[in-house]
């Protein structure tokens, strides 16, 4: 068992290390940034008052962290050192109660290589060439009951260690958007996207069912690895048996996908002005992926050592250590792999919903802003409200300044943007951890993003 959890995780870190480009590519933070190059990306509808042309590879870099697990939540202080949750002084109650039942780890890269926008045909258009890949782990709870409480002193204790998943989906993206005003209060806008499969991996434990008495233990468990040709299985030819794996040089389109962005604006009152986007609806299918799977219909059993202290057979093999090599065979045959039939699959996108609300005062000086975001992933959904404060206080200087409470924490954020005649440059991040170890790790929630780029902007003003 501990294999195959140390199998799928060793995974999992060469996945993160080997990941693209990422899925969200724009501070949620931008929402309400009127002269915000990007902000096109959170909602079709939303446009930039001039054309714009960005930086080639520096138009747009996103580098973010998502999880509901912090440094806190393995370490603790104790006698002056810090220990591990496994430590015999950390209750286990002190250490459950900081998990969730689904437990989250997500790399987000991203990088607009080409992207502009020009104002043509009632509206403004859009262009956008990308690299984006999200990258993440996903571990149910009972994993850690399990390391931390393992058997209970009477009765039977069971645990379902079930979709402990780690996956890597990287692609490149094409996107055309057009955004107009169909009313002076109404505004809608939308966008279609090519999608370029270029590597996709997963590795997963889709059952592990754990049961322990004082009679006896049962494990029945399944999995499976699949992955791209860019990563290469090593196999025993007799028996198909995975040995290893690597990432190879077979680069390439190993898949394709579509998807769409819609959105709409609309100012209901002098000041106060509604939006709302769905983006990212969609699906990405991969081709011919290399597959592996465990065999389901082998079951582990133990029901004690017997023959302890027997003298050794006429081999000089004793009956005990015989079947302690046994038990451990029979652990490890539980989570070989097996190479099978390649496969294609269809993934959806991780589809995402805003609904945002502003409201400005002192000549659109300041503003006001509430943006709820939720996003559905194939393994769990994440929701955020976010409240934001807008300070324009000159033309060419926007400041935004948010909080924002989530399903994976809280945190606060900010976004400079400078946007003066001729350029845009703007730096920030949504999440900003208040606190880190001495290696500058977040204590609380591994939470953080950054985002930064430069644009040429031109074109005389259009009104938005």
């Amino acid at each position: 068992m501990k294999h195959a959890i140390k199998h799928v995780a060793s995974i999992a870190l060469a996945l993160t290390l080997s990941a693209g480009l990422s899925a969200q590519t724009t501070l949620n933070s931008s929402y309400f940034m009127e002269k915000m190059t990007k902000r096109n990306q959170l909602n079709p509808a939303l446009k930039t008052p001039n054309n714009y042309v960005s930086m080639p590879s520096l138009g747009n870099f996103y580098l973010g962290v998502n999880s509901n697990l912090g440094l806190g939540t393995f370490l603790y202080p104790r006698d002056n050192k810090l220990v591990t949750f496994l430590h015999e002084s950390v209750p286990a109650d002190e250490f459950l109660n900081k998990l969730t039942p689904n437990n989250t780890i997500e790399l987000d890269l991203g990088l607009d290589l080409i992207s502009f926008g020009f104002w043509a045909w009632g509206g403004q258009n859009t262009f956008n060439l990308a690299l984006k890949s999200n990258t993440g782990a996903y571990l149910p709870k009972e994993i850690f009951q399990f390391l931390k409480t393992g058997q209970e002193a009477t009765g039977v204790t069971r645990y379902d260690m079930s979709n402990v998943t780690a996956t890597t989906s990287n692609y490149l993206e094409l996107a055309f958007g057009h955004a107009r005003d169909i009313t002076d209060k109404l505004g809608v806008g939308a966008k279609v996207k090519v999608l370029l499969g270029a590597a996709h991996a997963e590795a997963r434990i889709d059952r592990m069912d754990i049961s322990m008495s004082q009679n006896e233990w049962t494990i029945k468990q399944a999995g499976h690895l699949q992955a791209t040709s860019l990563l290469e299985l090593t196999t025993d030819p007799e028996t198909g048996e995975v040995t290893g794996y690597d990432f190879g040089n077979h680069f390439g389109v190993a898949g394709f996908g579509l998807g769409f962005d819609l959105g709409a604006t609309y100012e209901i009152i002098d000041n106060l002005t509604l939006s709302a986007a769905l983006t990212d609806i969609g699906f990405m299918r991969w081709n011919n992926l290399t597959r592996a799977e465990t065999d389901p219909n082998k079951e582990f059993r133990f029901s004690g050592f017997d023959n302890i202290g027997a003298e050794d057979d006429e081999n000089g093999d004793n009956p005990f250590d015989q079947k302690a090599d046994q038990l451990g065979d029979d652990l490890k045959a539980l989570t070989k792999f097996y190479q099978s039939d390649t496969q294609s699959v269809s993934n959806s996108l991780r589809t995402t919903l805003r609904v945002g609300a502003e409201y400005a005062v002192l000549d659109n000086a300041i503003s006001f802003g509430l943006l709820s975001t939720t996003r559905f992933v194939g393994y769990r959904t994440y929701a955020e409200g976010m409240a934001a404060i807008n300070f324009r206080p000159l033309s060419a200087l926007h400041l935004t300044v948010n909080g924002s409470v989530s399903n994976m924490g809280s945190s606060v954020g900010a976004i400079l943007n400078i946007c003066a005649p001729g350029f845009n440059f703007f730096v920030g991040t949504d999440y900003f951890a208040t606190k880190y170890s001495k290696q500058f790790i977040p204590i609380n929630h591994a939470r953080a993003n950054l985002s930064f780029g430069f644009n040429i902007t031109f074109g005389k003003n259009h009104k938005i």
